[in-house]
């Protein structure tokens, strides 16, 4: 038979050894950052500035776009209220069914045309409110998405 052979010896050092060792490469990285980690540090908070400026922007476009719906809104209640209140004075001021009639006619067409051309503007406010809010926004993803993908110099 043939002689085994031999396995080096082992030597496994104390936990003290292994742990030490992360230890003061953890202390050094922390202690004295070096100057590219400043960069980026400055870099990011810079960038979160930036991007807490857009949602401030963007909500105060959002706030002013529903102050625009809300007046428009009420606007039309008022408008409406007015039209009614006319046709109503009118229908108990009428005579004859044909004047009943065409007071109910016109009182309805007035209605549908204001309706159609305050749902037109409601559209519009809404299509200008979607814009407003998402432009700061909507730079600033980009610009976002640029600055950290962008690859880490060594």
């Amino acid at each position: 038979m043939s002689p085994k052979a031999k396995k080096p010896a082992m030597v496994i050092a104390g936990p003290q050894a292994v742990v030490a060792e992360p230890k003061r490469a953890v202390r050094e990285t922390v202690a004295a950052p070096d100057d590219a980690m400043q960069g980026y540090y400055d870099q990011l908070a810079a960038l979160s500035h930036e991007n807490f400026d857009a949602v401030l922007k963007a909500n105060a476009a959002l706030a002013e776009g529903f102050e625009a719906m809300a007046n428009e809104a009420v606007g039309y209640a008022r408008q409406t209220l007015t039209t009614a209140g006319t046709a109503t004075k009118e229908l108990l001021e009428a005579k004859t069914l044909d004047r009943v009639i065409e007071i109910n006619a016109g009182f309805a067409k007035s209605g549908l045309e204001a309706l159609v051309e305050r749902t037109a503007r409601l559209s519009e406010l809404s299509l200008a409110l979607a814009n407003g809010t998402w432009a700061p926004i909507g730079g600033r993803v980009e610009a976002t998405l640029a600055k950290l993908t962008k690859p880490v110099a060594a």
